[in-house]
């Protein structure tokens, strides 16, 4: 999985997040840019359940963690990961994921409509019928972000068309 991955890659990085000499800024540049990106590669078309949000944050904020024990931060100062990211100046995954989310959508909206992604940001299939259970859960599931900013799908699409 792509957490793996990232793994690997911020490993091979700790001579750089032990290098005192580089701000945190520059720091935290490097994270997003390499990591981050790398991490979540197309994560705006992923289905986030609980138990990959709760994967995600927990290699997201052991990482800010590990950057941070180097300017004098230890695991026994007990501090939340809320301050961790205050620290750093991150956000969460769930909330990085939720902008890119946001900006796919307005990518989509702005394209034509012969275009294949955009086709199938509307598609239905006729005479399809759901089998038992809780549906899946897909990128669509959008909605639950543009609700916790008080939009509806038709507002979002007007303001990003507009």
């Amino acid at each position: 999985m792509r957490i793996g991955k990232a793994a690997t890659v911020f490993g091979k990085m700790k001579k750089i997040w032990q290098n005192n000499k580089i701000s945190l800024e520059v720091k935290m540049r490097l994270y997003e840019s390499i990591i981050l990106s790398g991490l979540l590669y197309s994560a705006e078309l992923w289905p986030l359940t609980a138990t990959l949000s709760k994967r995600l944050n927990a290699a997201h904020h052991r990482w800010q963690r590990s950057i941070l024990v180097i300017l004098d931060v230890s695991w026994k100062d007990k501090i939340t990961n809320e301050e961790v990211r205050v620290r750093t100046g991150q956000h969460s995954i769930e909330n990085i994921i939720s902008e890119r989310r946001l900006r796919w959508l307005g990518h989509l909206t702005w394209m034509g409509h012969q275009r294949i992604p955009q086709q199938a940001l509307y598609w239905e299939v006729r005479g399809f019928k759901r089998g038992p259970g809780r549906p899946r859960t897909n990128w669509r599931d959008i909605k639950k972000d543009l609700q916790r900013m008080g939009l509806t799908w038709k507002e979002a699409e007007v303001a990003a068309t507009g």
